[in-house]
């Protein structure tokens, strides 16, 4: 959007009609300045058939006038008519406003007036992204408030909000102004203003392509990050000033619930039990780590792990009568071990960071959904599938619930709130259940899902990526999808 159409001027050093009689400025050689009110002014016929006037352009003509002049001639009868500036004729006769022309003397013939209007449209060179920035902000050092600013140029205030968001990072008007990003994208950029990790990762993800709906996904994760990661520095100097020692995601480590002191041969895994806090402190390995994601919290765990035995073993073949007992463990196979584990947990907190991100943006985007004035297609067949085959799913309590997916703001019991709601919206029934169900979906829905994807995570995943929910890559490990591979069928998978 501009403040003016930028407006390139043809002809005007053409010669007048003879016998145009006019009180106008002289500007140049062959070329009157008049001012004609909107109203008595002809507009020629024009290649241009839509004539649809921006809000924001009549707002403008109406505050400011016609700010550049339009090109034209007198007919026989003397009267002014328009080649170029049909639009500006047509907002200045809604606002009310006289209509400066530029009267030079035109061809006549269709040919002509064709052909000027074609190189004058056609012609035109709007403002970049680049210059509306600059133009906004410095609108705005001039002393000009948000509101000055969207009064002055008939734009929204809160385009107004954003444009100078954009302009006051320099990363986010780069990016737009080279054309490198979309001003959605920008916007995104200059939010994580100063966080320069995670400017250069929404950066990466631009330019390999990524579109809004996963740079959502992206962003959603870095908000969850910058919001904890104050909070586990906080966590770490506690526990430092406790004289506690702490690792980081380098260190190699393993949490105690997944060690035990019992023997190898323990089998029944009842008796198998992690390692006690209490008594493990007395371990050289003993150290704490902050859980990087969900609330950071405090756990302890065991630097030393090849001190102890792990919990959980694989399975081994028995050795045979006669056989050779497994040899002990060299330094470069504790090594690869341990490298092994440090990619498991690197894995592990991406994945369980990127699902807490998930969550936000899926429960939004449902939201969203049951706002729609229809319910989704197939809905009531979704439903009966989630009623018999995952019925389990239905009672399952937590944070999320029908009346906050709804958008109702009610302190009463969930069931009197929503009959009440439904008996005020009764085109609404089948937003209602659906709303019920997905609140049980939501509960059931945990960080296990992208690990080992069952029934639920598959049919509910499936079912709203087949209605346009855009899955993120955490979210496809737990519809059973792989995330390099085309997404399965909706109705396929709303049938698991």
């Amino acid at each position: 959007m501009t403040m003016t159409e930028n407006i390139t001027v043809t002809h005007l050093t053409d010669q007048p009609q003879p016998g145009a009689t006019t009180d106008a400025a002289p500007t140049a050689a062959g070329v009157d300045l008049v001012h004609v009110p909107a109203a008595d002014v002809v507009i020629e016929d024009n290649v241009r058939t839509a004539a649809d006037l921006d809000p924001a352009f009549l707002a403008s003509v109406k505050r400011h006038g016609v700010l550049l002049p339009t090109i034209g001639y007198r007919n026989i009868d003397g009267s002014v008519v328009v080649r170029d500036g049909q639009m500006r004729v047509l907002a200045a006769r809604e606002a009310g406003r006289e209509v400066p022309v530029f009267v030079t003397a035109r061809g006549d013939s269709a040919a002509a007036r064709i052909a000027e209007q074609l190189v004058a449209n056609e012609r035109r060179t709007a403002l970049t992204d680049g210059d509306r920035l600059a133009a906004y902000r410095q609108l705005e050092i001039e002393g000009l408030s948000v509101t000055a600013i969207a009064r002055e140029t008939g734009t929204k205030r809160d385009a107004v909000k954003q444009t100078l968001i954009v302009a006051k990072s320099d990363t986010a008007s780069a990016a737009v102004s080279s054309g490198q990003a979309t001003f959605t994208q920008a916007l995104l950029l200059a939010e994580f203003d100063g966080d320069a990790d995670a400017v250069t990762e929404l950066t990466e993800c631009i330019a390999e392509g990524y579109g809004d709906d996963e740079l959502t996904h992206t962003a959603a994760r870095l908000r969850q990050d910058a919001e904890r990661r104050e909070a586990r520095v906080q966590v770490r100097a506690d526990l430092v000033k406790a004289g506690r020692r702490v690792v980081g995601e380098d260190d190699d480590y393993e949490s105690l619930d997944r060690l035990t002191d019992a023997a190898d041969d323990v089998t029944d895994y009842q008796e198998r039990h992690g390692l006690d806090p209490e008594a493990h402190a007395e371990c050289a390995g003993a150290a704490w780590h902050v859980r990087e994601w969900g609330t950071p919290e405090p756990v302890q765990v065991c630097t030393m792990p090849d001190a102890h035995h792990a919990r959980y073993q694989s399975f081994r073949p028995a050795i045979p009568v006669g056989g050779t007992p497994e040899a002990e463990k060299s330094d470069e196979d504790r090594a690869a071990e341990a490298e092994e584990r440090k990619a498991a947990r690197r894995v592990l907190v991406a994945n369980n960071k990127a699902w807490d991100a998930a969550d936000d943006v899926r429960r939004e985007w449902i939201a969203g959904l049951l706002q729609r004035k229809n319910a989704p297609k197939d809905a009531a067949r979704f439903l009966a599938i989630a009623l018999t085959r995952h019925a389990s799913t239905r009672y399952a309590s937590g944070m999320v619930s029908a009346r906050s997916l709804l958008g109702i703001e009610s302190s009463g019991w969930d069931g009197d709130t929503l009959s009440q709601w439904v008996e005020e919206h009764p085109t609404k029934g089948l937003h209602l259940s659906l709303a019920v169900v997905f609140s049980g979906f939501e509960n059931t829905a945990n960080r296990e899902w992208w690990r080992t994807p069952d029934a639920e995570s598959r049919g509910y995943l499936n079912q709203l990526a087949a209605w346009g929910y855009p899955l993120s890559h955490v979210e496809q490990l737990a519809a059973g999808i792989q995330p390099d591979l085309d997404q399965v069928d909706g109705e396929d998978a709303a049938a698991e």
